[in-house]
């Protein structure tokens, strides 16, 4: 029989079909033949579809190896230790190796600090789970800029029989063109908002950002029961600087204005060119009407200089009109309308100043910019004095402390006590400069005191307030002043009298620390009023109280005013704190409180305050 390899399939296809006949009419040996035959043309046919099925099976893998191999995208097989046991030509460019060389190519040390743990975990858990994980990190290069890749891992499946650590198929997909282009879209999306919500001349929100701005100081209000100022300014006579110097000057006057209007306002307050000329001001919060005041009339004086055009000295003033809420209105249209309405009357009264909505308040308000003034001047030509107070050993009648006590000596009302001023002091921030100027004098006069032999033992008190408590560097800038009068630190202690709100104040406890870790003593006065705490005292770690003089007031007689005394007493005393009783009058008074265990007494029993000179005579007598 001819070599069936030699016959054609068609060939061989004939034969087998004449073998079958035949063998339906041969004879059993002769059928046994033809069935052999058949076999065997039969497994050559068999044989040529395997053959050919494994050549297209060879090319198929060699035609897709080209595909892998020259994809567009990075794939690499890793394994969870982060090696790379495979990769394509495309992952091998972007990783920056030669194809093939990943015998000891982990992917870990050649990403971003800190993306090496993050790809360990998403590679362990896409070989536990099976789960499909996406990771984002930086692909670092010695050569090449940073560039940012997206990496997309599925757990492999191995081939039947396969060897070796089970590996992720990982697309390393590299987003940092895609970055680059969200980015700018963001920042053009910003630049939209800025827009939007920008006056492009100033740079100062516009009426649309402001009265969204309103908006929610008035809701912030409402929630927290506290008062917004809404201001309304108007430039006087930008008409005619328009008409006389031209639209370009008249942009320059009101860049210049929006920079000295910036300069005058807190960072949380809200300043907007409201159109034209005119602006607006949400001071959110204000304690009270006053504050509203003080900020318009800082504002006006800001317009005190010229403003240089071109070397030609140009004179603009401000009118400002004031609404508050809720007084006023409790929405942005009706504060924004009687502000303005507050505005015009402002320009009525000659220009050059403000006015409130309601006629009573301008009069409040300009009565307390008027004593602001006189506060400003008095700093400066020197009308503060200090008197002074003792404190008594109450077994020994020794002098073992003093008190300062501001007064001011007004030209006109003569010797104004600190009730009358402190307040507005402090809200207008001139207290922070007068309590400097009272460290610095009772410092002074304490050395001198000891430079004619008195008051050597003895440490002397002053007040701070609630917000020189919380200004930064206090600590610092009282021991400094303290060491430059040649004291000791311990010569100077200080007395602060609203507990809670210091002890609220972080600044606030971290002076006081800083204070007592320069050796400068602290204690609370008027112990047992206001907001008096236990936590806040032992919070802040203060040194000493002192019983409020209500307390002493009703001794020996009043039975709840001699417990509260008797209680303040055993507090401080198991605290281990100096406790001062004030305003003691009576021997009965200083007997009582020295039977309760109060050591140290000061009132009018010994002595009313005295001027420097006084006291230092008083001391003398003693």
């Amino acid at each position: 029989m001819t070599a069936l390899r030699n016959l054609s399939d068609s060939t061989l296809a004939d034969v087998l079909a004449a073998l079958r006949r035949e063998a339906r009419e041969a004879t059993d040996s002769r059928r046994l033949v033809q069935d052999l035959q058949v076999h065997q043309i039969e497994l050559e046919l068999q044989n040529r579809e395997l053959r050919c099925a494994r050549q297209t099976l060879e090319e198929s893998r060699d035609r897709y190896a080209d595909l892998y191999d020259l994809a567009p995208v990075a794939y690499a097989a890793i394994d969870r230790q982060g090696l790379v046991t495979q990769m394509n030509l495309t992952a091998a460019r972007l990783l920056g190796v030669e194809r093939g060389s990943t015998g000891d190519l982990y992917l870990g040390p050649r990403l971003g600090p800190g993306d090496a743990p993050p790809l360990l975990a998403a590679l362990a858990r896409a070989l536990d789970t099976g789960a499909e994980e996406v990771l984002e990190v930086d692909l670092v290069s010695a050569h090449e800029r940073r560039r940012a890749l997206r990496l997309l891992i599925q757990r492999e499946r191995p081939s039947p029989g396969a060897a070796g650590p089970a590996t992720c198929r990982v697309a390393l997909l590299d987003i940092t063109e895609h970055q680059r282009l969200t980015e700018q879209l963001r920042e053009r999306e910003r630049d939209l908002v800025q827009l939007a919500h920008q006056d492009p001349l100033t740079g100062l929100p516009n009426r649309l950002l402001f009265a969204d701005r309103l908006g929610q100081a008035l809701r912030r209000a409402r929630r927290e029961q506290r008062q917004v100022a809404l201001l309304f300014l108007d430039l006087d006579g930008f008409k005619a600087i328009n008409d006389s110097l031209g639209h370009p000057a008249g942009d320059r006057v009101l860049q210049e204005a929006a920079r000295r209007l910036r300069g005058q306002v807190r960072e949380g307050d809200t300043l907007a060119r409201f159109g034209g000329d005119e602006f607006t001001l949400v001071l959110d919060p204000v304690e009270r009407a006053g504050d509203a005041a003080l900020v318009a009339e800082k504002l006006t004086q800001a317009f005190k200089r010229p403003i240089d055009l071109d070397g030609r000295p140009l004179y603009v003033t401000l009118s400002i009109g004031i609404s508050l809420y809720p007084q006023d209105g409790i929405d942005v249209d009706t504060l924004v309308r009687n502000a303005d309405t507050a505005m015009y009357q402002a320009k009525d009264q000659g220009r050059d100043g403000f006015q409130f909505y309601t006629a009573d308040m301008t009069a409040r308000a300009f009565a307390q910019v008027s004593l602001e003034t006189a506060l400003r001047e008095a700093l400066s030509l020197e009308q503060f004095v200090l008197y002074y107070q003792p404190q008594h050993d109450l077994t020994t009648g020794r002098i073992i402390g003093v008190e300062s006590l501001i007064r001011w000596h007004h030209p006109t009302l003569g010797l104004v006590g600190p009730e009358w001023f402190v307040p507005l002091a402090e809200s207008s921030g001139l207290i922070v400069p007068i309590g400097a100027w009272v460290v610095r004098t009772a410092a002074g006069q304490l050395r001198a005191w000891r430079e004619q032999g008195l008051l050597a033992d003895v440490t002397l008190w002053v007040n701070l307030s609630n917000r020189e408590i919380r200004t930064a560097s206090l600590a610092e800038g009282i021991a400094a002043t303290v060491a430059e009068s040649g004291l000791e630190p311990g010569a100077l202690a200080v007395e602060i009298t609203d507990i809670k709100s210091v002890a609220d104040s972080e600044s606030a406890a971290e002076n006081i620390r800083r204070l007592l870790d320069l050796g400068i003593e602290v204690a609370i006065d008027s112990f047992g009023t206001g907001h008096s705490s236990l936590a806040s005292l032992k919070r802040l770690a203060v040194r000493g109280l002192k019983i409020d003089g209500s307390f002493v007031a009703g001794l020996p007689g009043d039975a709840d005013d001699a417990a509260i005394a008797r209680a303040i007493i055993v507090l401080g005393r198991a605290l281990g704190l100096r406790v001062v009783a004030e305003g003691i009058e009576t021997r009965a008074q200083a007997e009582s409180l020295k039977a309760a265990g109060c050591r140290i007494g000061q009132g009018y029993l010994f002595s009313r305050p005295l001027a420097a000179a006084e006291f230092g005579a008083y001391c003398r007598r003693g």
